[in-house]
């Protein structure tokens, strides 16, 4: 057994970050789960990338931005196309750590030790 980061990755539009991409380009929505070496941003946007791309993504993804979402927990990564404003963002990460077992995976949720627990 080992304590991994999971990375949860939503993607909204696959096939979109193209120049050539418009309102009415095909595209596709996409889950995927895989482990990172950390949450840290950067290394969230590489996955974003490397994901997109083995996944049929044709376009550049140099121009995607992080979007800070306070308070959501998720880390959000979205690019525009030259002429189509988007609504969703591209992609949607939720990353967090869980134990590795025998190729399975149980999500871990911290528990706050800030407080002392009291036994009766």
């Amino acid at each position: 057994m080992e304590i991994v980061t999971l990375v949860l990755i939503n993607f909204s539009r696959l096939g979109t970050a193209g120049n050539s991409a418009g309102a009415f380009s095909p595209t596709r929505q996409l889950q995927l789960l895989t482990e990172a070496r950390d949450a840290q941003t950067p290394t969230l946007r590489n996955l974003v990338v490397q994901m997109a791309k083995e996944n049929g993504e044709s376009g550049s993804l140099e121009e995607l931005k992080h979007e800070p979402r306070p308070g959501s927990g998720k880390v959000v990564f979205n690019v525009q196309g030259s002429h189509t404003f988007y609504s969703e963002p591209y992609a949607v990460c939720e990353a967090f750590p869980a134990i590795k077992s025998g190729g399975r995976y149980f999500r871990l949720e911290e528990v706050k030790t800030e407080a002392m627990l009291k036994m009766a």
